[in-house]
Order: structure tokens, then sequence, then C-alpha cells
């Protein structure tokens, strides 16, 4: 099967197309998803990552053919002031309320404690992610991760974190295998579904893997 080949923008903060980014993202990851809050819909953009706009790197996944964005993601850096808090599943999974319940940490311990002894800048945050229901098939949003991931590679990050819906993790373990971890319980209703708070490993050999087992033929 031909795949799609898009071109990925990488879209710092600094740069006069990141409201346009983050309209890609509210578009493709909040609308065409059901993602969307009230609050989203009336500000135009996913609310939530607001606290991190100034770390934040959004990557666009466009058609080479007609420059159409039919793919998104939104990805978290370390910021020195934040700390590990940089990171929206750890953040928020180490202090999540559900349905006026008090609130609590849904990270298991051990998990809790790894994270303790990691520098920052190992870490980074896949924090959104989707494409058009319309392009969705296999090389699609594998093409963005390329990019993402790549250049988390080319400054020394290790580990990603991600609170992912229930069948996307399922699908990330078939593809990725040891490379991926629970990190704690499911998130019940986290930015509109229930979400299970992960890690990828992406140290070592993983950008070189993933490239090879990762992406299909584009021929």
């Amino acid at each position: 099967m031909n795949t799609t080949l898009l071109r990925v923008d990488h879209v710092r903060p600094d740069d006069e197309r990141f409201g346009w980014a983050k309209k890609v993202e509210y578009t493709i990851f909040g609308l065409e998803n059901d993602y969307a809050s009230d609050a989203d819909i009336a500000a135009g953009e996913m609310v939530h990552y607001r606290p991190w706009e100034r770390t934040s790197e959004i990557f666009v996944g466009l058609r080479e053919d007609s420059g159409e964005p039919v793919g998104v993601l939104r990805g978290l850096r370390a910021d020195a002031e934040l700390g590990l808090d940089s990171f929206s599943t750890l953040r928020d999974g180490r202090n999540y309320a559900v349905a006026g319940r008090p609130a609590r940490n849904y990270l298991y311990p051990e998990w809790n404690s790894f994270f303790d002894d990691i520098a920052p800048e190992r870490i980074a945050e896949l924090a959104t992610q989707g494409v058009l229901k319309k392009h969705r098939r296999v090389g699609m949003i594998e093409q963005i991760w390329q990019a993402f991931f790549g250049s988390l590679a080319a400054d020394g990050v290790d580990y990603v974190t991600m609170a992912l819906v229930v069948p996307l993790f399922e699908w990330y373990s078939q593809l990725l295998s040891t490379r991926i971890h629970q990190i704690g319980e499911i998130m019940p209703d986290y930015i509109g579904a229930d979400s299970v708070p992960a890690v990828v490993d992406i140290s070592g050999s993983f950008i070189t893997d993933a490239t090879r087992t990762l992406l299909p033929s584009s021929n």
C-alpha cells in the first residue's frame, strides 16, 4: 500500500506560525477526536497545555502534494523552573482528581521514584497527536513520530512520557514491545478519554530501529 508522503514542520513558540500550529492541533487532535472541552471550543485551542506554552513544540504533518495539514503532534520539553512538572503526564498523574473525588497520585510508586532520579533534560512529553480521519492509515502518524523522536534523540532525551487512550496504548505496546511501559493506573476521562500514563525509552538504538520497523515503504 502506498503511503502519502508528508513534510513535517517543526514549529516552536517563537515561530510566527505557532498560533496557526495550535489551531491545527485543536482541529485535528481536539475536534476530530471529540477531546475538545467547552473551554477549548470557546478558546479555539487546547487550553490544558497553556502552562507549557513556552516549552511546547508542535510538529505539523503536511501533504507534500497539496500542503494540507493532515497530522499533528505537540511535544513538551524540560523547563528549568518546573522540573518534572514540565511534563503533563507526570504533573497530572501525581495529582489527579476524578468527578469531585480528592486528588491523588496515579503513578505506580516504583515509577514515581524512578523519575525523581532522572534529570528533566533527559525527558520529554508527547502531549497530543492525531491525524485527520480521512487520512488515517499506516505510515501517517509514524512520519511525524520520526521527526519528533529524532529531534529528541539529537538533544540527548532518553524518555518520553505520555498519556495514551487505552486502544492507543495497546497499539503502541504491539509496535514498541519492551520500549514502552505503563507507569500508573488508568486516569479516567483525562483530556477527554480514559488514559494510560506511559513512558517510551528512546535511548540507544531506538531511532534506528524505529525508522526501520515503524515506517512502511512509500514505494
